[in-house]
């Protein structure tokens, strides 16, 4: 998608830069923070996707055309996000506080499954009940550091869309607007 210099599509916002997906991916961004804006000294992996509007309105029509729809128009692209080292080190131990949590309530609850099978009584009901909500906890606890994560980028949101000609661009809503300004810097 080709947009003039200085110029930004209509809903945009200022906030929002648009890269290609090529560029996104190999880490060939400017070394500015896209959540503050200061120089950047680390890179966050990150994850985005897209598709399509015209393949929600499948929904409606038919689940099979929804399906073969959204595997044949369904665009991923994985590349470096430039931030701070505080962000960077900040994210990756919410990260891993998550998914520790998170494999903590699957484990809570297979043991509570297993105890529910293997105990009776009083004590089984108690011991199941301990470890439901054992697993109920774990899992908020995993929902609010992922919560947490995305808070720390500042409320960046990415999505991936194809122009006319097969191009594919990332498009990135919430980035601090210095970054905004390197990205226009570094564009033909």
């Amino acid at each position: 998608m080709y947009v003039p210099k200085g110029a930004t599509p209509a809903g945009w916002g200022p906030n929002t830069v648009i890269v290609p997906a090529g560029d996104f991916a190999d880490g060939r961004l400017p070394a500015i923070c896209a959540v503050t804006g200061a120089p950047a000294s680390a890179n966050l992996r990150r994850r985005y996707a897209g598709t399509p509007q015209w393949v929600r309105v499948l929904f409606l029509i038919n689940w099979a055309a929804l399906i073969v729809a959204y595997l044949f128009t369904h665009l991923e692209v994985t590349g470096r996000l430039p931030v701070t080292a505080g962000i960077a080190v900040r994210v990756a131990r919410l990260n891993q506080a998550g998914s520790l949590a998170f494999f903590a309530g699957i484990v809570a609850a297979i043991l509570a499954a297993v105890a529910a099978s293997v105990l009776g009584g009083t004590e089984g009901t108690v011991a199941v009940a301990m470890l439901l909500s054992l697993a109920v906890i774990a899992f908020l606890a995993a929902f609010i550091t992922s919560f947490l994560a995305s808070r720390t980028l500042g409320g960046i949101r990415g999505s991936v869309i194809k122009d006319g000609f097969g191009t594919r661009w990332v498009q990135l809503r919430g980035v601090h607007p210095v970054f905004v300004q390197a990205v226009a810097s570094t564009r033909p």
